[in-house]
């Protein structure tokens, strides 16, 4: 079985497209979450979700936040500009889908988070330590997270030693058929690595291994329509960025 696992598509339907073109045959679609926010095409990409991944989605901040259940106050005022827009883009068919994904999302072996286990929606782990105390809660062996939008891998082993994670590039296969891991994708939508290709990653469970992508897509057609609706410059400009 192959799964496209895929993060932080921030209504940039482009790069949505580019990655489901790139992944080759799959079998099953996750979603990590921020589905929406930043990018030019939030029904689109509601849409497309709604239809290839389903039930097998986690909610995000940005899609909790255009649902009004977090405040608008804890975003930076880009962000919190581009939420607002966002939110007027949405129908109720694209609320209703949003309204209807779960914080977490057990998988077999594997649990879906878009932030962290310590709270789902909202923390950043970036390090050894963040993740140490996020393995005292997972009770399965994997954990797949988005919301950093910088690929990452670390197992539990390297995290009790406060090793760092390691940030996988294109074309990296790493085999965690034994031991306990966390597992971020990357960002399809608005990756903050330094490197503006989309993100997203292959898991393959009979085999154990998770097969890291970057893939180009036309940047500078996303960043037209962010300027034909109004969207704030910095978020037009940081796409071809990276970061």
């Amino acid at each position: 079985m192959r799964i496209l696992v895929i993060a932080d598509i921030h209504g940039n339907m482009a790069a949505l497209e580019a990655v489901f073109a790139a992944a080759g045959p799959i079998d099953r679609v996750w979603c990590l979450g921020d589905v929406v926010g930043y990018g030019p095409r939030p029904r689109d990409c509601v849409e497309w979700i709604r239809e290839r991944a389903g039930p097998t989605t986690v909610l995000g901040n940005h899609d909790a936040a255009c649902l009004g259940r977090v405040p608008l106050e804890g975003f930076n005022p880009v962000a919190r500009y581009a939420l607002r827009w966002t939110m007027l883009q949405l129908g109720p068919e694209h609320r209703a889908f949003l309204e209807s994904l779960p914080e977490k999302l057990v998988l077999d072996e594997v649990t879906l988070v878009h932030g962290s286990l310590r709270a789902p929606v909202w923390e950043y782990v970036f390090t050894s330590e963040q993740a140490r105390a996020n393995f005292d809660l997972l009770r399965t062996r994997l954990c797949f997270f988005g919301h950093t939008h910088v690929p990452f891998v670390l197992s539990e082993e390297a995290a009790r030693k406060g090793e760092p994670p390691s940030r996988p590039d294109d074309g990296d296969v790493v085999d965690v058929h034994a031991g306990r891991f966390l597992v971020n994708p990357g960002s399809v939508g608005q990756p903050r690595d330094g490197d503006p290709r989309a993100a997203f990653m292959i898991w393959e469970p009979e085999r154990g291994q998770l097969t890291f992508r970057r893939v180009p897509y036309n940047i500078a057609v996303v960043q037209a329509e962010m300027a034909a609706v109004g969207l704030p410059q910095l978020l037009i400009e940081r796409l071809a960025l990276g970061y």
